[in-house]
């Protein structure tokens, strides 16, 4: 869908939608007031969706845009003011409907700038008596190829710790995978949760018994 069909209205379109007199000179002010706020919250509309990134209401404000421009087809020269009171009352419905989408894309819009992602900077400490030959992290869902971090390196092993390991927090929240393998080929998961760190976190790994696992957990600042 190409946005760009979604135009700003310009208000001087009034001029020729409004200037033959018949009906009551009150109803006539009251319809181009109407119209005013109604193209006013049109392009407030407009302005707000250029810039989101979500196109799931292109379609659904095209036709609003195309049930403004039937308001704009009326002549007022050839209506009764019973007629143009009618009018008026479609144009409420329609600046009703453009509050609403209003806030929808304002609520979208806020989504969207909390999305950009957060660097979480962690240091890890090996605090078993494992050694690990293979670390692999990477966000949940990712299904591409990860790099083992460790290749190339001395093993992880017991009491040493890695720096320079980084996750991103975005709005979702979307859970890490800290993938390892130990010398004797044993793999293990820990689920790593960024929005429970702030901008950098040292933690501890360690073994649970209990669990047969991996754990981690916050050092001690």
């Amino acid at each position: 869908m190409n946005r760009k069909i979604f135009f700003f209205i310009i208000v001087c379109f009034i001029g020729l939608m409004f200037t033959a007199c018949g009906p009551s000179k009150e109803k006539v002010e009251q319809a181009q007031e109407k119209y005013v706020q109604l193209i006013a919250k049109h392009n407030q509309v407009v302005e707000l969706h250029k810039d989101i990134d979500d196109a799931s209401l292109d379609e659904a404000l095209l036709k609003l845009k195309e049930k403004v421009a039937e308001v704009e087809a009326y002549n007022l020269a050839d209506m009764q003011d019973e007629e143009i009171d009618l009018l008026i009352q479609i144009m409420d419905a329609l600046i009703e409907s453009y509050d609403g989408y209003l806030d929808t894309l304002s609520d979208i819009w806020g989504a969207e700038e909390a999305a950009v992602r957060v660097p979480v900077f962690i240091t890890l400490k090996n605090s078993t008596e494992l050694s690990f030959s293979s670390l692999k992290l990477y966000e949940e869902g990712d299904g591409g190829v990860h790099v083992n971090i460790l290749e190339n390196l001395e093993p992880l092993t017991p009491g040493k710790s890695l720096t320079g390991l980084v996750i991103q927090r975005d709005v979702n929240n979307t859970p890490w995978i800290l993938s390892l393998a130990d010398l004797e080929g044993r793999e293990f998961e820990i689920v790593i949760h960024g929005e429970e760190y702030g901008e950098s976190v040292s933690l501890d790994m360690v073994y649970d018994e209990g669990q047969q696992g991996l754990t981690l957990l916050q050092a001690a600042s």
